[in-house]
Protein backbone atom coordinates (compact mmCIF):
# COMPACT_ATOMS: atom_id res chain seq x y z
CA UNK A 1 0.00 0.00 0.00
CA UNK A 2 1.42 3.36 -1.00
CA UNK A 3 2.51 5.72 1.73
CA UNK A 4 -0.01 8.40 2.65
CA UNK A 5 1.72 11.41 4.23
CA UNK A 6 0.59 12.60 7.61
CA UNK A 7 -1.35 15.84 7.61
CA UNK A 8 1.19 17.52 9.87
CA UNK A 9 3.94 16.71 7.36
CA UNK A 10 1.92 18.13 4.49
CA UNK A 11 1.20 21.27 6.50
CA UNK A 12 4.90 21.79 7.20
CA UNK A 13 5.81 21.15 3.57
CA UNK A 14 3.16 23.59 2.31
CA UNK A 15 4.46 26.37 4.55
CA UNK A 16 8.15 25.56 4.22
CA UNK A 17 8.57 24.62 7.87
CA UNK A 18 11.60 22.40 8.42
CA UNK A 19 11.33 19.36 10.65
CA UNK A 20 14.60 17.45 10.91
CA UNK A 21 13.19 14.79 13.21
CA UNK A 22 10.30 14.01 10.88
CA UNK A 23 12.71 13.90 7.91
CA UNK A 24 14.92 11.42 9.76
CA UNK A 25 11.87 9.36 10.66
CA UNK A 26 10.83 9.22 7.02
CA UNK A 27 14.39 8.25 6.11
CA UNK A 28 14.23 5.29 8.49
CA UNK A 29 10.70 4.24 7.51
CA UNK A 30 11.51 4.63 3.83
CA UNK A 31 14.63 2.49 4.22
CA UNK A 32 12.54 -0.28 5.76
CA UNK A 33 9.98 -0.05 2.96
CA UNK A 34 12.74 -0.08 0.33
CA UNK A 35 14.32 -3.20 1.85
CA UNK A 36 10.94 -4.93 2.00
CA UNK A 37 10.32 -4.19 -1.69
CA UNK A 38 7.69 -1.44 -1.42
CA UNK A 39 9.60 0.91 -3.68
CA UNK A 40 6.75 3.36 -4.31
CA UNK A 41 6.11 3.93 -0.59
CA UNK A 42 9.84 4.33 -0.02
CA UNK A 43 10.09 6.86 -2.85
CA UNK A 44 7.27 8.92 -1.38
CA UNK A 45 8.77 8.85 2.12
CA UNK A 46 12.17 9.94 0.84
CA UNK A 47 10.60 12.68 -1.28
CA UNK A 48 8.63 14.09 1.64
CA UNK A 49 11.74 13.78 3.80
CA UNK A 50 13.72 15.96 1.38
CA UNK A 51 11.07 18.63 1.65
CA UNK A 52 10.99 18.52 5.44
CA UNK A 53 14.78 18.86 5.67
CA UNK A 54 16.69 19.66 2.48
CA UNK A 55 19.97 19.29 4.39
CA UNK A 56 19.46 15.62 5.25
CA UNK A 57 21.35 14.08 2.36
CA UNK A 58 20.34 10.52 3.24
CA UNK A 59 16.86 10.99 1.79
CA UNK A 60 18.37 12.33 -1.44
CA UNK A 61 20.78 9.39 -1.59
CA UNK A 62 17.96 6.92 -1.14
CA UNK A 63 15.98 8.62 -3.91
CA UNK A 64 18.98 7.90 -6.10
CA UNK A 65 18.88 4.26 -5.05
CA UNK A 66 15.16 4.16 -5.90
CA UNK A 67 15.83 5.69 -9.33
CA UNK A 68 18.52 3.08 -9.97
CA UNK A 69 16.31 0.22 -8.76
CA UNK A 70 13.48 1.37 -11.05
CA UNK A 71 15.93 1.84 -13.93
CA UNK A 72 14.70 5.40 -14.44
CA UNK A 73 15.91 7.23 -17.55
CA UNK A 74 19.53 8.33 -17.32
CA UNK A 75 18.60 12.04 -17.25
CA UNK A 76 16.35 11.46 -14.26
CA UNK A 77 19.00 9.47 -12.41
CA UNK A 78 21.60 12.15 -13.11
CA UNK A 79 19.28 14.84 -11.74
CA UNK A 80 18.55 12.83 -8.58
CA UNK A 81 22.24 12.13 -7.95
CA UNK A 82 23.12 15.79 -8.52
CA UNK A 83 20.51 16.80 -5.92
CA UNK A 84 22.16 14.34 -3.55
CA UNK A 85 25.57 15.94 -4.11
CA UNK A 86 24.13 19.39 -3.41
CA UNK A 87 22.57 18.16 -0.17
CA UNK A 88 25.72 16.22 0.78
CA UNK A 89 27.72 19.44 0.55
CA UNK A 90 25.51 20.77 3.39
CA UNK A 91 25.47 17.52 5.41
CA UNK A 92 28.76 16.81 7.20
CA UNK A 93 27.63 13.24 7.92
CA UNK A 94 28.09 12.26 4.27
CA UNK A 95 31.45 10.56 3.64
CA UNK A 96 33.61 11.79 0.80
CA UNK A 97 33.89 8.19 -0.43
CA UNK A 98 30.13 8.07 -1.02
CA UNK A 99 30.14 11.42 -2.79
CA UNK A 100 32.97 10.25 -5.03
CA UNK A 101 31.07 7.06 -5.96
CA UNK A 102 28.05 9.19 -6.85
CA UNK A 103 30.21 11.52 -8.98
CA UNK A 104 31.53 8.47 -10.84
CA UNK A 105 28.00 7.15 -11.34
CA UNK A 106 26.90 10.50 -12.77
CA UNK A 107 29.84 10.42 -15.17
CA UNK A 108 28.95 6.88 -16.26
CA UNK A 109 25.35 7.90 -16.89
CA UNK A 110 26.43 10.97 -18.86
CA UNK A 111 28.73 8.87 -21.00
CA UNK A 112 26.02 6.29 -21.55
CA UNK A 113 28.40 3.57 -20.43
CA UNK A 114 25.96 1.99 -17.98
CA UNK A 115 22.18 1.74 -17.97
Amino acid sequence: MAYVPKLRHLFKIMFGIRDSQAAEGLFLEGSIEFESGDIESARLMFTYGTRLDPNLAGNFYNLGAVAEKCNAPAAERIAVWERYLAAAARDPRQPEETRERVRQRIQELKEGAVT
